[in-house]
């Protein structure tokens, strides 16, 4: 069985969550910055959801 994510861990996805927030509200500068940047931040989403089941493959 999965672990759950620590109280850290959901910290740090609900900060992603706010820096997502907070870069659609800047001007957009080029139409691609948007998908780049959806994609980096699913990028570290993945590794901070991902320390879950690392901990239990260590057990």
């Amino acid at each position: 069985m999965a672990a759950d994510l620590t109280m850290l861990e959901k910290h740090a996805l609900e900060l992603s969550a706010e820096l997502w927030n907070a870069f659609m509200a800047l001007p957009v500068q080029h139409v691609d910055d948007i998908a780049e940047f959806r994609h980096k931040l699913h990028d570290l989403q993945r590794i901070v959801l991902s320390r879950p089941a690392h901990r239990t493959m260590q057990e």
